[in-house]
């Protein structure tokens, strides 16, 4: 989602900070009009560190859950208005995307609970409710309580969306379901402008946020129902030219030109080793072989997997042009981007087909 910095890994699940963050830091200060004393400011700071540890284990609950069920996580994103878990493949089942989907706000409830009996032992002054003033206890108790409920209305993307979804596509395909979702979402983002704009900023953004998701969920469900028969071995290059690692670069480039993406798979003794780009010649300083020039972190793909999500995902993640198919760790085939963005142009009819940027 958008530039990002990662700040660390929890249980394999990576969490980033997204570059507008600081923005937040900026709401600290706006209330007070820029007059608080370096104390205040630190007191501010360590409160949006607590309520972002919340968010933290709202997402990771999502994604936790997501785990289980068999679903690949991304990452987590930290916005100034929230959290954003990546879970690759989504909606899938109305039963999968119903967990999921509940599993955060009901790790808010269960954290708002905990604060109120932390609260209650130490004596702490739980009413009136209060974000902004209080033992930090009853303010992050709050704070759960209002985070599980705002993420349970019914505006797609948000959890409530998500949740209202999965119980319509019980009884309606998925492109019903999502379009039906979508216009509630898109009213209730409106809704959400509208009262920002006369009483608080922020909802008005959150109110955006919900309307442009909104669409970009449509979309989604469009291609999904366009292409949800076709796999990579539909879109696949059969039984590329292979280079071995032990290769000198200095007679690769022919072969990388030939190429219809100018990239190639890269084994050793028939082992998939990684991707070699006509762009990334002449490898680095002293590079010589063509293990030397390898990306070895370019994504693979199954000939079985759907090109939607698994592998326009695949692209979009890792932002190459190409994707190694393998069989049993061997190279079968080749699946490019352009050939991949074609394929989704014509199953859509050029109408809703996402971009792969690479």
């Amino acid at each position: 989602m958008g530039r990002s910095l990662r700040i660390g890994s929890i249980r394999g699940v990576p969490i980033r900070l997204h570059w507008s963050f600081p923005l937040l830091v900026v709401l600290v200060i706006l209330p007070t009009g820029g007059k608080t004393t370096a104390r205040l400011f630190v007191d501010d700071l360590v409160w949006i560190a607590a309520l972002f540890v919340c968010i933290v284990i709202h997402e990771l609950s999502h994604s936790f859950v997501a785990r289980h069920r068999g679903f690949a996580v991304r990452d987590i994103v930290l916005l100034p208005i929230g959290g954003v878990s990546e879970i690759s493949g989504l909606p899938g089942a109305p039963a999968d995307e119903l967990a999921i989907a509940i599993a955060g706000p009901l790790a808010s409830v269960a954290l708002a609970l905990i604060l109120a009996l932390v609260g209650y032992s130490t004596g702490a002054a739980m009413w009136p409710p209060g974000l902004f003033a209080g033992a930090i206890a009853s303010r992050l108790m709050w704070a759960n309580l209002l985070l599980a409920g705002f993420n349970l209305l019914p505006a797609i993307p948000m959890d409530g969306g998500r949740v209202l979804r999965a119980l319509l596509a019980r009884k309606r395909s998925d492109l019903r379901a999502t379009a039906l979702a979508v216009r509630i979402g898109r009213f209730m983002g409106l809704v959400m402008v509208l009262v920002g704009l006369r009483y608080d900023l922020w909802l008005c953004v959150i109110g955006l946020f919900v309307l442009v998701g909104a669409g970009g969920e449509k979309q989604a469900a469009v291609v999904r129902t366009a292409v949800g028969g076709l796999k990579v071995s539909d879109v696949m290059v059969l039984d590329p030219t292979t280079l071995e690692v032990s290769f000198p670069l200095s007679v690769v480039a022919p072969f990388l030109e030939a190429s219809p993406g100018r990239v190639l798979p890269v084994v050793d003794h028939g082992r998939y080793v990684g991707l070699i780009a006509a762009d990334r010649l002449p490898g680095p300083p002293g590079a010589l072989l063509v293990a030397d020039a390898t990306d070895r972190a370019a994504p693979a793909l199954t000939p079985g997997d759907p090109l939607y999500p698994v592998a326009v995902e695949c692209f979009s993640a890792s932002r190459r042009r190409a994707a190694a198919v393998l069989e049993d760790g061997r190279v079968v085939g080749v699946i490019y981007a352009p050939h991949l963005d074609a394929a989704l142009r014509r199953a859509t009819g050029s109408v809703g087909a996402p971009s792969i940027r690479h």
